[in-house]
């Protein structure tokens, strides 16, 4: 009788605990909710975020309120979130850097897939493989063969570790050329460099690079993605070029911590997805250049595993390493 009545006090202590989760998870959110943008305002990331903001605050009931946390290659901000309660009040904005930078950097105080629970990815960004106007080269195996006849040909990126300099080094080891690599601030120094005939080809954001070949000042060789860009439907893919491993997708999701209720979850992922399908928020992301494909936490974590994967052979090949 006495065990019976121990086993009883242990179930109710158990379903005691279980209810306030339950409730919890079924009145989400009872209060605002800060997405964490680990760039600066502006930026693609901070964009997207603001975007979203309004329909999610209609959507869900509740203030949403953008906070960049900018530093450390987004790290500083990434942290943040990691550290936060695994209760949906706290997101992550994520790009490509949340995959790539546990590769580049020593040692993180996050984990690209330990420390999150995905919710949804929003879409992928093409980069786009850029040469001068006045460049010999028409298309990117005619830039691969141009390489191979002058080993060591200069290229730009907008700095050491970004998504241009993978982007790089990536086609580099896809093509089998050797490159030497000037690291720039930014596209916009990159592309100096380029007009300057300081550097022969240059990887460049698709929003930067766009006015550019559209004035006829740069020439596109092929974007990163494999599907072309609505943006510049005539530039062939990387795979279209003969080259199937330079396979680039700069991306963006949203993370919560890890342990956010699977409830909570799926209805931010619900949230977000109803909002990218909202025509007034559709166009805004399509204007950025974004390929939309949400779909569940599921998708965005094995989405995240392979981008790990990806990165950590191309930086371990390359040998680059940051403090």
């Amino acid at each position: 009788m006495k065990n019976r009545r121990q086993l009883l006090s242990i179930s109710m202590l158990a379903l005691s605990g279980a209810v306030p989760a339950h409730a919890q998870s079924q009145s989400y959110p009872t209060r605002p909710i800060t997405i964490v943008a680990p760039f600066p305002a502006g930026g693609t990331a901070d964009v997207v975020a603001r975007v979203l903001s309004d329909r999610l605050r209609d959507t869900l009931g509740q203030p949403i309120i953008i906070d960049n946390r900018v530093g450390a290659a987004g790290s500083i901000g990434t942290s943040l979130v990691a550290r936060a309660p695994a209760d949906g009040y706290t997101l992550l904005i994520a790009s490509q850097s949340h995959t790539a930078n546990p590769s580049l950097y020593a040692k993180l105080p996050w984990d690209p897939l330990k420390s999150f629970s995905p919710i949804v990815l929003v879409g992928v960004i093409p980069n786009v493989v850029t040469v001068p106007a006045s460049s010999p080269n028409k298309t990117l195996a005619e830039f691969v063969t141009y390489a191979k006849a002058h080993p060591g040909v200069n290229y730009g990126s907008a700095g050491i570790g970004t998504s241009i300099h993978l982007t790089a080094e990536m086609l580099k080891q896809a093509a089998q050329i050797n490159l030497t690599h000037i690291p720039y601030k930014s596209d916009s120094e990159s592309y100096a460099g380029m007009r300057a005939g300081d550097v022969a080809m240059a990887p460049l954001g698709l929003a930067f690079a766009k006015p550019h070949i559209d004035s006829g000042e740069l020439r596109a060789l092929a974007v990163t993605t494999p599907k072309r860009s609505r943006m510049l439907p005539n530039v062939p893919t990387a795979a279209e070029s003969g080259f199937p491993a330079f396979d680039v997708r700069p991306w963006y999701a949203f993370l919560a911590p890890a342990g956010t209720p699977p409830a909570i979850v799926a209805k931010l992922n619900a949230a977000i997805t109803d909002a990218m399908k909202t025509p007034a928020v559709e166009a805004k992301l399509l204007d950025l250049g974004l390929e939309l494909d949400p779909g569940t936490p599921e998708a965005l974590e094995k989405f995240l595993r392979a981008d790990v994967a990806r990165w950590d052979k191309v930086i371990k090949q390359a040998g680059i390493r940051l403090e």
